[in-house]
């Protein structure tokens, strides 16, 4: 049996994904919804479909000693920075598991 789930937050969306870490290729539920480019050494850029307001990026590194720092640059493109743990400052390729969690409405209530 599905039950309805109230919520004052209008439209919520949640999209879920995986780059690899060369940042060439998406795996994962949502890797339809948005498209990657490799813009530099630990550096990978998302473009969703359709841009979220007030996103939340959520970003976990699964290479070992690594760490990611995320940029939202407008309501549909967020950059990945990831950089090596040793010094903190050296970038450097990781795979990186994504949650990503916005609105389709801009007004709110």
């Amino acid at each position: 049996m599905k039950r309805s789930i109230k919520s004052h937050q209008r439209e919520v969306v949640q999209l879920h994904v995986i780059a690899n870490a060369a940042g060439t290729a998406l795996t994962g539920l949502d890797l339809h919804k948005m498209s990657m480019a490799d813009t530099g050494t630990g550096v990978k850029t998302l473009t969703l479909d359709e841009g979220l307001q007030d996103a939340v990026v959520q970003v976990t590194t699964a290479t070992a000693d690594t760490h990611a720092e995320v940029s939202i640059t407008s309501d549909s493109v967020i950059v990945i920075n990831t950089f090596d743990n040793t010094d903190g400052t050296t970038a450097k390729d990781a795979i990186c598991h994504i949650s990503i969690t916005g609105s389709r409405v801009s007004d709110r209530y």
